[in-house]
């Protein structure tokens, strides 16, 4: 797959910070706010160091363990669905249903390795979490400086939007020091889509998820 070029600590803040979607929920999932954008960035930030620095040893030694606490807890913030439709851009309205449910599903797990792989590589000392700022109604950015144990401060903005049919703020995209991990995605993708086709291009993502599956269950 040809990735677009970013450097590789902003990915791996990008991953880490996606992880805030899976944290908290296993610590409790009562203390979850999702009525306001900026309690939930806040308090998913303060759960996650601790969960972090709690579980590290357990997490780095266990594969699985990893594997199975994103897929636990990344499905109640992130709408995967709205981040797939937008990551295959024009593609998406040509594509049949069925091609539209592979490539989320596919586009999902995709997330879960990415995480499962990358998240432990970062070290987080702390988050300052800025109030909200309204885009348009029912969209939001929430701002946020994350200082990491080398002395390194990165900018993050989170992006959500208000799920009218739940009344719950669902996390849509990270930005990095300006660089979307979304946007990123749908360069990449819309690159490979063009190149291979669709069903290519699900099919060998299908295959790289089976694949880190079967590593992990072994």
């Amino acid at each position: 797959m040809s990735f677009v070029r970013i450097n590789m600590q902003k990915v791996l803040l990008m991953l880490w910070v996606s992880f805030f979607f899976m944290g908290t929920a296993q610590a409790q999932a009562s203390e979850i706010i999702q009525d306001d954008p900026e309690k939930m960035v806040l308090s998913l930030s303060k759960k996650v160091i601790s969960e972090l620095n709690d579980n590290r040893e357990k997490l780095e030694s266990d594969p699985q363990e990893v594997k199975l606490f994103a897929t636990a807890y990344v499905l109640p913030y992130l709408d995967t669905k709205k981040m797939a439709r937008y990551v295959m851009g024009k593609y998406w309205r040509s594509a049949s249903e069925s091609q539209q449910k592979d490539f989320v599903d596919a586009f999902t797990n995709t997330l879960i390795r990415s995480y499962s792989q990358s998240l432990l590589k970062l070290n987080i000392d702390s988050v300052d979490v800025a109030p909200a700022r309204e885009e348009k109604p029912g969209r939001v950015t929430v701002a946020s400086k994350v200082l990491q144990s080398d002395g390194n401060k990165s900018d993050v903005i989170y992006r959500a939007y208000l799920n009218k049919k739940n009344n719950k703020w669902m996390l849509y995209d990270v930005a990095v020091e300006g660089i979307s991990m979304l946007l990123s995605y749908r360069k990449a993708y819309g690159s490979d889509i063009s190149r291979k086709g669709l069903d290519t291009v699900i099919t060998e993502m299908q295959q790289k998820n089976a694949e880190f599956n079967g590593k992990v269950s072994s």
